[in-house]
């Protein structure tokens, strides 16, 4: 089996304006209209398959992709504690360029697969750091001591090697279980514009990423359900000098069916109540993920649904 397309997108990003003002004077202190921009950016992907026999298959497949910049990413400043991000109504298209090989198949009562990839993202919106306070800067103003300035910025280029694979199983017992892992090494090459990004990892980007999930029909309408996901150690920032911890998360989730269109349920999510790090400022002020939530609830399906 051999499959392909190509096409050719459009993208425009105009009307753009950002104002700001003295809040105690109404005074305008920022008034930027930055000029109309559009362009056209050609997408393509081939792909093939060949069944090795009835269980097992082999594919390939390589792809070229875009993605425009966001209305926050050209306009939206942000600030997290002393951290602040500027906008930058500049910023170019990420493009995406790929390959993959796979392998897979089938057995009693559930399947497989395996897929190696490899990545290229060029420039890569990245929130690049290009201040460190106590100082005023231009748009940004006065950054104080321990806060960092950044700038959304197309920077470079991101090369990424990784493997993929998963795994799931249905048994008679009314039991279901599945697992997935994924391994990515991620690096930056920030060229002339960041060169101090050269041979880190992107932000956010742990480089292991596993999945795991029992569903159990107990009974013909209890039925008992639980995820589990787990995420390495990833670095906060740009300059891979803000460590977040590895996380695991769990969530478990019990239902009764009281009719064929109608079911209650009991969920935990985050069960063991896990501080799953999400973010931390350069003054050390520390962001998590939600605690430990329980939740009661009745779910109504339509009929045949």
């Amino acid at each position: 089996l051999v499959a392909g397309g190509a096409r050719l997108d459009g993208w425009a990003s105009g009307d753009g304006r950002r104002v700001e003002r003295d809040r105690a004077t109404g005074a305008v202190l920022l008034d930027d209209r930055p000029p109309d921009r559009d362009g056209t950016v050609p997408t393509a992907r081939l792909g093939v398959r060949r069944d090795l026999s009835q269980t097992v298959y082999v594919r390939g497949a390589t792809y070229a992709g875009f993605r425009p910049p966001t209305l926050n990413e050209l306009h939206r400043p942000f600030r997290v504690g002393n951290d602040v991000t500027e906008a930058n109504a500049a910023l170019e298209p990420e493009r995406l360029y790929g390959a993959e090989l796979g392998t897979g198949g089938a057995f009693e009562g559930g399947g497989w697969a395996l897929t190696a990839f490899w990545n290229r993202l060029d420039d890569p919106v990245t929130n690049v750091t290009i201040g460190f306070g106590p100082g005023t800067f231009p748009r940004a103003g006065f950054i104080p001591a321990g806060g960092v300035l950044r700038e959304r910025r197309n920077a470079g280029e991101i090369d990424a090697v990784g493997v993929e694979g998963e795994v799931a199983r249905d048994f008679a017992s009314g039991l279901q279980l599945r697992a997935a892992f994924g391994f990515t090494d991620a690096e930056v090459d920030g060229g002339a514009d960041a060169p101090q990004l050269t041979g880190k990892r992107p932000a956010q980007a742990p480089q292991w990423t596993v999945t795991a999930g029992a569903v159990w029909q107990a009974t013909a309408r209890l039925q008992a359900q639980a995820a589990l996901r787990y995420e390495s150690l990833r670095f906060e920032d740009d300059l891979n000098t803000r460590r977040l911890s590895p996380a695991l998360g769990v969530d478990a989730q019990l239902s009764w069916s009281l009719t064929d269109t109608a079911s209650l349920y009991v969920a935990a999510d985050n069960l063991f109540d896990a501080d799953v790090e999400t973010g931390e400022t350069a003054d050390g002020v520390e962001s998590f993920g939600p605690p430990r939530a329980l939740r009661l609830g009745l779910t109504l399906r339509s009929p045949g649904g």
